[in-house]
């Protein structure tokens, strides 16, 4: 039986969902859901990167926590700071910070944009991994 795994994200727009999208392609044993405190919809360039780089993206959406927050869940991940008051609703559940910066948020135009996502997923598939296999 697979775990799984709620990823967190204020907006769960970027980070979150792309964080969502390697587990659930990549990363055996787990499924993941993103989530988040104020949602947004995820951003169309990240919806193109992850296209571009192999993985769909059909179903990919944001959610706010509270739409999920029945689900029964091995894990929580946050990957951003503002995500932290999400995860006091799950106490019993197992929580790991993951801190990621959002490439969006402090590139101007879409080429660096562009190249902060690349390395943005590039990071999430080297180290999301150890960071779920390490967990259980």
């Amino acid at each position: 039986m697979k775990k799984r795994v709620l990823i967190l994200c204020k907006h769960n727009a970027v980070r979150s969902q792309i964080c969502e999208a390697v587990v659930n392609k990549e990363i055996e044993g787990w499924i993941a859901v993103s989530a988040g405190s104020e949602p947004l919809r995820p951003d169309p360039l990240v919806l193109q990167i992850l296209k571009d780089n192999g993985y769909g993206t059909e179903g990919l959406r944001s959610k706010h926590v509270d739409e999920v927050i029945d689900g029964n869940f091995d894990l929580i991940i946050t990957v951003c700071d503002e995500a932290e008051s999400c995860v006091n609703l799950l106490n019993k559940v197992p929580k790991i910070r993951f801190p990621l910066q959002d490439p969006l948020a402090f590139n101007t135009n879409e080429e660096s944009q562009r190249k902060g996502l690349i390395g943005l997923l590039q990071e999430i598939r080297s180290e999301l991994p150890k960071i779920l296999n390490e967990s259980y």
